[in-house]
């Protein structure tokens, strides 16, 4: 059976004021649904700025992305906004939870935006948030969880949506060895189970190894590992 293309960069390029080389240089790659993709290199080499790009979160300087064969500098801001909720989850190094609200309410937040139902978006977030060891974090805010819990409550909020795609960013760069190797397995389990395709960006070498396709970024272009 085919794979069904979900993003594709083609001849992808981005420069910085004041760099005299590009940082992402005529970059090809495809990523089909399903597949688990690593990106590593080392600090400064474009790893976080070619996952950007791919979401639409800079705006490349030559070249093509395509989120489910759609050319996303042909869309408004509305649309790809709505292109990236219903179809993209984010894992960053910071976990990026909203200081005033509780562990549920973090999670169900993705949810309540797509208009659920008050009572299903928490109901939602709460098994989630069970399934992963925090059903005893539940109330608690993010300055009362340990680092680990709160990366955990992170990936627990791009998942909540059953995305087509995790854009996952250093999502254990903050943690010790051995949390980020337990909350890791943890992201790729749900993601699994999801079905959701996986692109990771990180330095640690070990993580990427865990996935199955394995890309390494250098002076803007990738190889495959």
């Amino acid at each position: 059976m085919t794979k069904k293309l979900l993003i594709t960069c083609k001849n992808l390029s981005k420069t910085f004021p004041g760099l005299d080389e590009k940082i992402i240089n005529k970059l090809n790659l495809n990523i089909n649904e399903g597949d688990h993709s690593a990106i590593v290199g080392v600090s400064g080499s474009g790893k976080s700025t070619l996952l950007h790009l791919m979401a639409g979160l800079e705006k490349a300087s030559s070249g093509q992305v395509k989120i489910l064969d759609q050319d996303i500098a042909s869309l408004t801001q509305d649309d790809l906004g709505v292109l990236r909720n219903a179809h993209l989850g984010f894992v960053y190094q910071f976990h990026h939870l909203l200081s005033d609200f509780n562990a549920i309410e973090n999670v169900a937040i993705p949810l309540l935006i797509r208009r659920y139902p008050y009572k299903l978006a928490f109901k939602e977030a709460e098994v989630l948030l069970k399934k992963i060891g925090l059903n005893k974090r539940l109330t608690h805010k993010p300055y009362e969880l340990s680092g680990g819990e709160r990366q955990r409550v992170a990936i627990a909020r791009s998942l909540i949506t059953k995305p087509k795609c995790i854009l996952a960013d250093e999502p254990t760069g903050n943690l010790d060895g051995k949390t980020a190797h337990f909350v890791f397995d943890l992201l790729l389990d749900l993601t699994k189970e999801n079905r959701s395709t996986l692109v990771l960006v990180t330095h640690d070498n070990q993580l990427a190894s865990k996935l199955k396709f394995q890309y390494k970024l250098t002076q803007g272009k990738l190889k495959k590992i």
